[in-house]
């Protein structure tokens, strides 16, 4: 096969270096290569990775036509790997293998986010501004006290109630 005949291959990856897990083996054409470099979104502002897996399709480019000298590309959409459902001209779709799913429609300007599991956020500060908030579901805690149609006020001296007094429930 001449060297420029192999400038862009498509294959499976056979094998995730242990050490180094951005770098995987491909199957292409029933030859194995060397483990090249995956290619992920990285620079000095950001890097973000997701977990490279056995028998996923990839394209290995390799610039000078020899295919151990290449990086791999991942996300080559097939038959085993469906693009996720819901995405169209103004709207990304994340979806996880568990379900979890992202999406930002630029036309609805509405982001979404759907959690099959628990979500955790640490922060020094939140801060959530919006015309109108709901929370729908089970109960709200602050420092593992209820916060729902069921807890009360101590009320302190010098307020509009009095000292000492309970107030009722708010209104449900």
């Amino acid at each position: 096969m001449q060297p420029w005949e192999n400038i862009a291959k498509i294959g499976t990856i056979v094998a995730v270096d242990s050490q180094n897990r951005a770098l995987a083996k491909v199957r292409i054409a029933g030859r194995v290569s060397d483990y090249l470099p995956v290619l992920h979104f990285a620079n000095s502002f950001k890097r973000s990775i997701s977990p490279i897996r056995v028998d996923e399709q990839v394209m290995v480019i390799s610039p000078h036509g020899e295919a151990n000298g290449g990086f791999i590309i991942r996300g080559v959409f097939h038959v085993g790997c469906k693009e996720p459902a819901g995405w169209n001209s103004s709207k990304e779709v994340i979806e996880y293998e568990d379900g979890t799913r992202f999406s930002y429609d630029s036309g609805s300007k509405k982001l979404e986010v759907h959690c099959v599991g628990d979500i955790s956020i640490v922060a020094q500060n939140i801060t959530i501004e919006a015309l109108n908030t709901n929370f729908i579901g089970g109960s709200v805690t602050h420092n593992n006290t209820a916060i729902d149609d069921t807890h009360t006020h101590t009320q302190q001296d010098g307020n509009h109630f009095g000292g000492g007094a309970i107030s009722t429930p708010p209104n449900g």
